[in-house]
């Protein structure tokens, strides 16, 4: 009987745990090396004093229908035990004058809502919800980029059109210009539209992909958040054989003749292996793992070029009292306002748990803060200021929670506060970003090759591929990765053990 082929695999997120389900899936042997004690990356939560407070998942795309959905029954995120939450309100965006823009799931009673703020605009509420539907058609496809036919481009042309007919009217649009050409009469609507992003450049197609599949019920929460996410992955990968390699660290991916060969780690061990995918963060990837000589232009543009998502502080609470809201996420304008040392260019965050029993005992709230935090603010801080920073944090952020929930600051059990330095030092995402690139106007539609030019038997899995960032073209992309790698070995691909 001929020994299994070996595949390395670099990070134990979702994208990794991926490549390893579909590896022991195609009958490989698999290990996955990560750095830190638990697996998940980004996806992920922890735990403080019987609160679990999650840093990843409000709304996951694929909860219905559609290829992104298959792959998730495939690697466990979802099962017939997962409870799907799909929300009457998506979020409420909170007006410094105190007034408000509520975003409902359901397209027709937000038209309507839309229609009370401004009668007279009810042209331009139309196209957008119109462009919305249409956006909703969107369906990604099943298989690697380097695998499609012709025949699949045309299938995915006539079931995909009405979404492709708006990227490519709208294709260059920031969000920004997509309001404005909307032409609505009413300064008020206008200013409250503009509000939901505060980076002008976000692309106006990411905007409309994402509400369309939220107002078709393809975007729900699964209760349990991230980090049963990645414990449902890790049961799965676990159950089929695969071996995780926890607390370490990958210094150098070993080439040999321009093909990878294995990894040798920062305890000086070296593994050998047939494959090795890297779905650790992009950039130590290409210019710490690799040394930086297997690039492209391409990859040096992008990396050179393209914006990422700005670091984020979060601030955790534990509540003794149940604290109930209508608004599970509120956003709210505070441009110019000050969290520690860091002055908001837009908004901040509040999310409240009590929809979600895993988060907090009975009786009791978890209320997390978000805000976006510059990595440049952290980078050179010292282990004194650090702390004062921390510090400064939480006392800032137990003033908004009294703003928003009076009388919580009294119920207080337990603050947690991490940064981007955390972000860092537990998933090594580069300069802290925790969704990698934004998605612009001018790369929405693009996506990196997983294959790097001149170097064989290595791939790239992870959101670093692709604009957004995100669980489910992560979690897909580690499926494409074993698509190339069957094709490698002339294999026939198989998504589930027949």
């Amino acid at each position: 009987m001929d020994q299994k082929k070996k595949i390395i695999i670099i990070g134990g997120g979702v994208s990794g745990m991926s490549v390893g389900i579909y590896a022991q899936i195609n009958g490989f042997d698999s290990q996955i090396i990560e750095k830190h004690s638990i697996a998940g990356g980004i996806c992920t939560a922890w735990y403080r004093k019987k609160y679990r407070f999650d840093y990843s998942i409000q709304w996951l795309v694929g909860t219905k229908e559609g290829a992104f959905h298959d792959t998730m029954c495939e690697t466990n995120i979802l099962n017939d035990q997962v409870q799907i939450i799909n929300a009457e309100i998506h979020n409420r965006n909170l007006a410094k004058d105190g007034s408000d823009l509520i975003i409902y799931t359901d397209l027709e009673r937000w038209k309507k809502y839309l229609l009370t703020i401004s009668p007279e605009d009810g042209k331009a509420i139309n196209k957008l919800a119109r462009d919305i539907r249409r956006a909703s058609h969107l369906r990604p496809f099943d298989i690697a980029p380097a695998l499609r036919t012709p025949l699949k481009y045309l299938k995915a042309f006539f079931h995909c059109f009405p979404s492709l007919f708006i990227a490519i009217r709208h294709r260059g649009k920031n969000f920004t210009q997509y309001i404005e050409s909307l032409k609505i009469k009413s300064p008020l609507l206008k200013e409250k539209l503009l509000n939901i992003y505060g980076e002008g450049n976000y692309a106006c197609y990411a905007f409309l992909l994402i509400m369309g599949w939220y107002f078709r019920k393809n975007a729900g929460y699964p209760i349990g958040g991230s980090l049963g996410v990645a414990e449902r992955m890790k049961e799965r990968y676990e159950s089929l054989g695969g071996e995780f390699l926890f607390k370490k660290e990958v210094e150098e991916i070993i080439i040999e003749n321009g093909t990878a060969k294995g990894v040798k780690l920062t305890d000086g061990s070296v593994i050998d292996a047939d494959y090795v995918v890297s779905a650790a963060d992009g950039y130590t990837t290409l210019y710490k793992l690799l040394k930086g000589k297997f690039r492209s232009p391409k990859l040096d543009r992008v990396y050179a070029n393209w914006k990422l998502f700005t670091s984020m502080v979060q601030v955790s609470f534990g509540i003794d009292k149940a604290l109930q809201t209508d608004y599970n996420i509120q956003v709210v304008q505070a441009h110019g306002e000050k969290i520690g040392g860091t002055e908001l260019k837009h908004s901040y965050r509040i999310l409240n748990y009590n929809f979600d029993p895993t988060m907090a005992p009975e009786g009791k709230s978890c209320i997390i803060i978000r805000f976006d935090s510059p990595y440049d603010l952290w980078e050179k801080m010292n282990e004194e200021d650090y702390s004062k920073e921390k510090k400064k944090i939480e006392e800032d952020a137990i003033k908004i929670l009294e703003k928003h929930y009076p009388g919580s600051s009294e119920h207080i059990e337990v603050c947690d506060v991490a940064t981007p330095l955390t972000t860092i030092r537990y998933t090594g995402a580069w300069k802290g970003s925790y969704e990698g690139f934004i998605p612009t106007s001018k790369n929405v539609i693009d996506q990196l090759n997983q294959k790097i030019p001149n170097l064989d038997h290595f791939y790239l899995a992870g959101q670093w591929l692709f604009p957004g960032g995100g669980i489910p073209p992560s979690v897909h992309s580690g499926k494409w990765a074993l698509q190339l790698i069957c094709r490698d070995e002339g294999k026939q691909f198989m998504a589930k053990i027949k």
